[in-house]
């Protein structure tokens, strides 16, 4: 071999493992470095939380002078919405539960109650309903012949009844039978109510209604 192939020969090895060196960082990845990510961490949403309103018992009583048994009574909201309907017990008290924070009305058409009331806020929680003695008296007879509503008040018992000859008369002289059943104002107020519709039927018809009307007409005479 001559010297000239010789060095030939060995200038090719060494520009072989020159560019091999090049060859082993790009193997490596030394030169192009990637960063691997690892999974996306999961997220979790934390469960909501309800809040339930607090709810409040309102316990009371019903009274005309001697507690009111078995009324039958309404809870109304600020609407004017019935929210719940209870029963007064055998000696005249009620508790009425289940009740948020608001502003109620307590009400019975029958014995004439309209009580705001307000919870929390009562005194202990207690509601005691005093209902005038006279409430469907002379007063409330004009009121109800003024809103075009008279009625004739009967003395009635547990059960009211009617029939197709009660509605006749009704329709006639334009007035209602109204019985209290077993939870009736005092007679007195009743009286008094009567009396004045009695003396409203007799200018608008005679006295030819009296023999039509219910012979369990408080106080009537024929």
């Amino acid at each position: 071999m001559t010297v000239k192939s010789y060095q030939l020969k060995t200038g090719l090895i060494a520009l072989i493992l020159f560019l091999g060196q090049f060859a082993l960082i790009n193997a490596s990845g030394q030169t192009n470095r990637t960063t691997k990510t690892g999974p996306t961490p999961k997220t979790t949403t934390p469960p909501s939380t309800i809040t339930t309103p607090a709810t409040y018992m309102v316990k009371g009583a019903m009274s005309n002078g001697a507690l009111l048994k078995f009324t039958h009574l309404a809870v109304l909201d600020a609407h004017g919405k019935v929210v719940s309907r209870w029963v007064t017990d055998s000696i005249g008290l009620f508790k009425i539960t289940g009740l948020t924070k608001g502003r109620y009305r307590l009400v019975n058409s029958a014995v004439g109650i309209d009580t705001p009331f307000s919870v929390p806020g009562q005194s202990d929680n207690a509601l005691i309903v005093n209902i005038p003695v006279c409430n469907f008296g002379a007063a409330k007879a004009q009121k109800d012949i003024k809103a075009g509503k008279p009625m004739l008040l009967l003395s009635g018992g547990i059960a009211p009844i009617s029939s197709p000859k009660e509605d006749r008369f009704e329709k006639k002289y334009l007035v209602k039978y109204h019985d209290f059943g077993d939870t009736p104002p005092d007679i007195k107020c009743m009286t008094a109510y009567n009396n004045i519709i009695f003396a409203y039927l007799d200018k608008k018809f005679g006295k030819s209604w009296r023999k039509d009307a219910r012979d369990d007409v408080i106080s009537l005479k024929r």
